[in-house]
Parts: structure tokens; C-alpha cells; sequence
């Protein structure tokens, strides 16, 4: 990962949504998320429900994301 990215795994609620951020994610791995911001409460596990995150299904490299003039804000 470049420096002053930061990579977080999602599970998997069983049910096809996501409801957990966390440093890292063996079982019911539903996708990876990549920030520019440390997210607190990463090593513990950040609950989450389907307001808390709007996947658009959009993709872009590490370049394109690291070389984004729009800042992204953090709002967990």
C-alpha cells in the first residue's frame, strides 16, 4: 500500500450487506475499501449499517485515487 493510504476489509452480515469495518477480515470477507484517512476503531471493528457507506460501483486505480484533487470526507 503507498504511504498515506490506508486499506480496510469488510464483512459480510450473511446477507449480502456489509456491517463491519475492519483492519482485516478472514471470514465473510465482503470487500476491501482503501482511504486516505486512518479510520478510528479499525482493530476493534467499526459497526456499520447500509446508511453508513453508498457504493456506487465505480472503480478507479491507486493513481487516479491518490491523484484526486476532491477531498473525500470520512463520515463513520
Amino acid at each position: 500500500m503507498p504511504d498515506g493510504l490506508y486499506a480496510y476489509d469488510l464483512r459480510d452480515a450473511c446477507d449480502g450487506e456489509a456491517n463491519e469495518l475492519k483492519s482485516f477480515v478472514l471470514v465473510n470477507h465482503w470487500g476491501t475499501v482503501i482511504v486516505k484517512e486512518p479510520i478510528e476503531g479499525a482493530e476493534q471493528g467499526v459497526q456499520m449499517n447500509s446508511d453508513d457507506y453508498n457504493f456506487l460501483g465505480e472503480e478507479m486505480t491507486i493513481d487516479e485515487f491518490t491523484e484526486n484533487s476532491l477531498h473525500m470526507e470520512q463520515q463513520m
